[in-house]
């Protein structure tokens, strides 16, 4: 939704009252995307990010070790730092959003 804001900014992008190619009191369109939808983008970034991240230092270990045992030992605490990141992601998300008035 953040990205509409792009629309009035390209009329007046210094802030002097321009209005250069008539989008300046362009209306931004709050239902565009609902929030099930971002859900579920979030939750699928956040899950699939951090398995390639783990898939990419799983392949950075085995060059830097010439033991296969030895690079999936060193593997252990990224892991665990990963799985604990990625409850925590997810958890932030799950939380509901409440707006104070």
């Amino acid at each position: 939704m953040a990205g509409q804001y792009l629309i009035p900014l390209a009329s007046d992008s210094f802030g002097f009252g321009w209005d250069l190619s008539g989008t300046k009191n362009h209306c931004l369109r709050i239902g565009l995307v609902d929030a099930r939808a971002v859900w579920y983008v979030s939750i699928g970034a956040i899950v699939i990010g951090r398995m390639v991240a783990v898939c990419l230092a799983h392949r950075v270990a085995l060059q830097a070790y010439a033991d296969r045992r030895v690079a999936l030992r060193s593997e252990g605490p990224m892991v665990a730092l990963m799985v604990c990141s990625t409850m925590t992601s997810l958890w932030i998300i799950a939380q509901p959003i409440v707006t104070m008035r």
